[in-house]
């Protein structure tokens, strides 16, 4: 493979991928279509697990072993036409890439937040036809499928963001490495498509040289995207503002051991919290549920009043709202007083 990564051409692929999905991860105004979508977004909110059930981390993992392996001289009494190993190396990079699930389901969770479409954990579901839901509960849904509806989902909230899968997703070549139909020949790389050949085709090793180097800058531009949103976020630790007016909520950004976003918590007056937090060390769901049907989270506000005062439903007449602790600390958070009914 050509050294683009350690030049100019790289790097300007990746800075632009990252302006054009900036205004997705860092919207304007987070809380006009519910924050907790947003947040369930950023996070991929799904349910209770263990350690050790998160393929995103896993893949991530194998992109940074493969990236490294691209840049390692190889030995030439061992890998004596070292050239085309690279390539080998670099199209399993390029279809681990182009066939991640996080990217996609993050992405289109984003779109949907955008339009006020509300958070799912398979964002794509209803936006399928009727034949298209009873043909996913089968066999899912093809990468190209995926494609299509972030294409239609940019376009409605007026972004760029499918347009960049033009750059470098090309179906015949997934398909090709996918199913290990190809040959790496002295002139390029060589497909037949099928068993008769007659839809066979060919890409110059500069064209594939294009696609892996695209694929590999908007990967490195969506990880660079999401860890500064993360760290943007991070920096509202300790803090809870007002969530829910009704119920009097406060919402608490929470951060791992990197001060970067993991979760939130959501502080009740009636000492009881309902919590969603992301580690390395599996998922911590307390008080809350994704609700399907309402494309959102549940949340459990624990025992209302039986005689609420004039705060909120959570506190009994005459009794003053108690939140529970900030986490880690002993420290109670307070409605805002001049928002104090």
């Amino acid at each position: 493979m050509t050294d683009t990564e350690t030049g100019s051409v790289f790097y300007e692929h990746r800075d632009r991928y990252i302006g054009l999905l900036e205004p997705l991860f860092l919207p304007s105004s987070p809380i006009s279509n519910d924050i907790v979508c947003y947040f369930s977004s950023l996070l991929r909110v799904l349910g209770m697990e263990d350690k050790g059930w998160d393929p995103y981390a896993e893949s991530r993992n194998i992109l940074n072993d493969l990236n490294r392996l691209m840049k390692v001289r190889l030995p030439k009494q061992r890998f004596p036409d070292g050239e085309k190993t690279m390539w080998r190396i670099g199209l399993l990079l390029y279809s681990h890439i182009v066939e991640m699930d996080a990217p996609y389901e993050v992405l289109t969770n984003l779109l949907r937040f955008r339009l006020g479409k509300g958070y799912s954990p398979n964002p794509y579901f209803d936006l399928l036809t009727d034949k298209e839901k009873s043909a996913f509960r089968k066999s899912g849904i093809r990468t190209g499928r995926k494609i299509e509806i972030i294409k239609s989902l940019s376009i409605e909230s007026g972004l760029k963001i499918g347009d960049l899968y033009d750059e470098f997703y090309n179906s015949r070549l997934r398909n090709a490495v996918q199913h290990s139909d190809f040959i790496l020949a002295e002139d390029g790389f060589r497909s037949r498509s099928d068993l008769s050949g007659t839809r066979a085709f060919k890409l110059t090793f500069e064209e594939l040289d294009n696609f892996v180097t695209k694929a590999k800058a908007f990967i490195a531009a969506y990880l660079q995207i999401e860890m500064t949103t993360r760290q943007v976020w991070g920096l509202h630790k300790g803090t809870a503002v007002p969530y829910d007016l009704q119920y009097k909520g406060l919402m608490e950004v929470l951060v791992d051991d990197r001060d970067l976003l993991c979760g939130f918590a959501i502080h009740w007056p009636n000492d009881s919290q309902s919590t969603y937090r992301r580690t390395e060390r599996g998922v911590e769901m307390v008080n809350c549920m994704v609700d399907l049907q309402n494309a959102n989270l549940s949340m459990m506000v624990g025992t209302l009043a039986r005689r609420p005062g004039m705060f909120g439903p959570c506190v009994e007449d005459g009794h003053k709202p108690v939140y529970t602790p900030l986490d880690g600390s002993n420290i109670r958070p307070t409605w805002p007083a001049d928002d104090r009914a």
